[in-house]
């Protein structure tokens, strides 16, 4: 592995924007315990880089986060669901069946879903700024927080555009540090974290599954698994390990092992690989940094993350998540004619609704039932001739 360049720094902190709110309301809200949550994902980030030897995003699962949330749901319905959703890609991927289904995700249906998920960042990026979470105590004001988040988002697209990948870590660190100054922060002493294991109670799977794990398989396989595949080897065409099969393997075992000990469902989105990649990152030491930080955390610092977490500038986060959503929208843009038309039609209803099932329906049926139709039409007119 390569030694970590400027790029590979600034494009570990360049997802921070999605992970810290999802995280913390997920520790904050539903109960999960910060030390396990932290210490699955690193490890997680640190073996799939290693393995697909490219820079490879973990986040949280949204659509689930969002309900689970919304809905104060226990840790056993968010383990259960994480469990399941864990079990079905690993039994897809040895029966198979990943890579098959995959063939039915085309371009114009991976694109759809990239719009959607990158205009839904922008929307979520704005929310940040102007309605951070409680955790980010030493916020600025809206009009303020909104401002900088801009002033971040052009200096991002400036430093991109000039390959200036060091700025983006050195704004993080900015204003982290005016931020511990202004709050003089009480870490408390550090503890080492003992995880244990735990099997969610049986009687719990049949509600998380009706309220979490269907609402989520569309997007995680969609977007997570054929999307993140696909636009990993548009950017590195030598990285011939990343295939929907391996990748929805992965993602199943990172997610039975977080459902055993107490972590949170997780994904390798291909928003956080735009994000990775747009902001410098270009070899697995990125990953190195991102979990191996994430590990220390979880293992030393558990008590202390959410205090760590709200050190963050809010607003650089809400600037990277706007640059990172831009981007992952634009990706479109490589379509044309009607199935251009198509995508967006597809992304809209997902947004509007904000639920992204719709999108991944609308998508496939628009792609798909013309071509069946063609299919059933030509096989009957030459019923009709031979008889």
């Amino acid at each position: 592995m390569r030694t970590p360049t400027s790029g590979d720094l600034s494009g570990a902190v360049a997802d921070l924007g999605v992970f810290v709110p999802l995280v913390a309301a997920l520790i904050l809200v539903n109960g999960l315990h910060p030390g396990p949550v932290l210490l699955i994902a690193g490890l997680l980030s640190l073996s799939a880089g290693l393995w697909f030897r490219v820079p490879f995003p973990v986040q949280p699962l949204k659509a689930l986060t969002a309900l689970a949330v919304a809905q104060q749901l226990s840790p056993e319905l968010i383990h259960a669901a994480g469990l399941q959703i864990g079990l079905i890609l690993v039994v897809l991927t040895l029966a198979g069946l990943v890579d098959w289904l995959a063939r039915a995700f085309t371009k114009p249906v991976i694109r759809s879903l990239q719009l959607a998920v990158g205009s839904l960042l922008v929307v979520s990026a704005s929310d940040l700024a102007v309605a951070p979470p409680p955790l980010f105590a030493h916020a600025p004001p809206p009009a303020w927080a909104l401002t900088l988040a801009l002033a971040t988002l052009a200096a991002v697209g400036v430093a991109v555009w000039r390959h200036w990948y060091a700025a983006a870590a050195v704004l993080v660190a900015a204003g982290t540090a005016v931020a511990w100054v202004a709050a003089d922060p009480e870490l408390g002493s550090v503890g080492l974290l003992r995880p244990e294991l735990a099997l969610p109670p049986l009687e719990v799977w049949g509600t998380a599954f009706v309220l979490l794990v269907i609402p989520q398989l569309p997007l995680t396989y969609g977007n997570a698994v054929v999307g993140m595949s696909d636009l990993a080897r548009e950017q590195f065409p030598d990285a011939s390990r990343v295939r929907p099969g391996p990748v929805a393997l992965s993602c199943g075992l990172g997610n039975l092992g977080a459902a055993l000990v107490g972590g949170m469902p997780m994904c390798h989105g291909s928003s956080g690989f735009s994000a990775h990649v747009r902001l410098g990152a270009r070899t697995a030491a990125m990953n190195v940094l991102l979990g191996g930080g994430l590990v220390v955390l979880g293992v030393l610092f558990s008590e202390q993350v959410l205090v760590l977490f709200g050190l963050l500038p809010v607003w650089a986060l809400a600037g990277f998540l706007a640059y990172a959503g831009l981007r992952h929208a634009l990706l479109v843009l490589d379509l044309g004619g009607w199935r251009l038309v198509l995508a967006i039609v597809a992304a809209g209803v997902g947004v509007v609704t904000g639920n992204l099932a719709y999108t991944t329906a609308l998508a496939l049926a628009t792609e798909w039932l013309p071509r069946l139709w063609s299919r059933s039409g030509g096989a009957v007119t030459r019923r009709m001739r031979a008889g």
